[in-house]
C-alpha cells in the first residue's frame, strides 16, 4: 500500500491529510487530523471537554493535562469494530419497536413497562449543553432512551458487548459514562429516571462450531446513576488546566508509571518512527 502525506488548509488552521492508496493507485481512505491547539490558561474561548476526557481526568488528571496543554496523548488502541457492529445492530433492532411504540422482548422478560422513547427531533441522540458559568460546551452521543410508562420518565440506556461465562460486572468507566449522560440530559431539561440500564450482548465463544455465526445471550443490567461528581470534576479540570504546573502522576496510572520507570533508569538516545 502506498501512502502520501501533505499539509493543507482547513479554515485558518493547518491540518494533516493522510491519503491511503491501494496497489492500483486508487484512493481508499483519507484521514484528516487538525493541528493541535493547546489550551491557554484563563482563555476566553470555550472549553469543550468530551465525555471520554471527563472520565479520563478522573482516572489521571496529569494525563489529560498533558493532552490538552501540550498535545501529548496517551497510547491509543485499535477500534473495537465488532463492538461497533453489535451497537449498530441493536440500534436497528430497537428502531423497529420505537416506530411501533411496542415493548422490546427484553422489557417483557424483565417485567418493565417500557417502550423505546420516540422524539420528533431528527438527531435526538446527540446531546449538547452550553455551561455558561464554566464557559464550557459539554456534549455526548447516547445509545438509546426508553420511556417508563409507569412514571413517564425517560430512561437512559447503553449497549455493551462482551464474552464471559462469569457474572457480568459493570466497569467503573461505563458507570461514569452513564452518570455523565444522565447529568447532561437533566441539564437540557429532560425528566430522566435515576435508574438506567446496560444492554449486554454476551457472545458465546464455547460453541463446538463457529460456522460464520456468533451467538449472543442478551440481558439487562440495572444501574442507579450517581452524577454528583460531574460538576466538581468539571471545576477541577478547569483549575488544573489554568495551572502552569501539571498535576502529580497518579499511582494507579499505567502511563505515568511507565514514563516514571523509563525515566528512573536513565535511558538516553534518539527514537525514530
Amino acid at each position: 500500500m502506498i501512502y502520501n502525506l501533505h499539509f493543507f488548509k482547513i479554515t485558518e488552521s493547518l491540518a494533516l491529510r493522510f491519503c491511503f492508496y491501494n496497489p492500483d493507485n486508487i484512493l481508499v481512505y483519507t484521514l484528516i487530523m487538525p493541528r493541535f491547539k493547546p489550551y491557554t490558561p484563563k482563555q476566553n474561548e470555550q472549553l469543550k471537554p468530551s465525555r471520554s476526557q471527563v472520565s479520563a481526568f478522573r482516572e489521571c488528571p496529569r494525563c489529560l493535562y498533558m493532552k490538552l496543554r501540550h498535545g501529548i496523548g496517551t497510547p491509543g488502541s485499535p477500534p473495537f469494530l465488532l463492538n461497533s457492529a453489535v451497537d449498530g445492530l441493536l440500534k436497528t433492532e430497537f428502531e423497529i419497536y420505537r416506530e411501533n411504540q411496542s415493548p422490546h422482548p427484553l422489557f417483557e422478560e424483565n417485567r418493565l413497562n417500557f417502550v423505546p422513547w420516540k422524539s420528533d427531533q431528527e438527531r435526538w441522540r446527540s446531546i449538547k449543553y452550553e455551561d455558561e458559568s464554566r464557559n464550557m460546551i459539554l456534549s455526548g452521543i447516547i445509545d438509546d432512551l426508553w420511556l417508563d410508562r409507569d412514571t413517564n420518565k425517560v430512561v437512559l440506556a447503553d449497549y455493551k458487548a462482551t464474552s464471559t461465562k462469569k457474572e457480568i460486572n459493570i466497569f467503573f468507566t461505563y458507570k461514569w459514562q452513564m452518570d455523565f449522560y444522565h447529568w447532561l440530559l437533566k441539564k437540557v431539561g429532560m425528566d430522566v429516571s435515576s435508574d438506567s440500564y446496560f444492554v449486554y450482548a454476551n457472545a458465546d465463544r464455547y460453541k463446538e462450531r463457529f460456522d460464520g455465526t456468533m451467538h449472543f445471550n442478551m440481558s439487562l443490567k440495572k444501574y442507579a446513576v450517581d452524577d454528583s461528581w460531574v460538576e466538581q470534576t468539571l471545576d477541577k479540570i478547569r483549575a488544573a488546566l489554568d495551572d502552569d504546573v501539571a498535576p502529580d502522576p497518579y499511582a494507579e496510572c499505567k502511563n505515568c508509571n511507565y514514563v516514571g520507570q523509563v525515566s528512573s533508569i536513565g535511558i538516553e538516545g534518539e527514537t525514530t518512527v
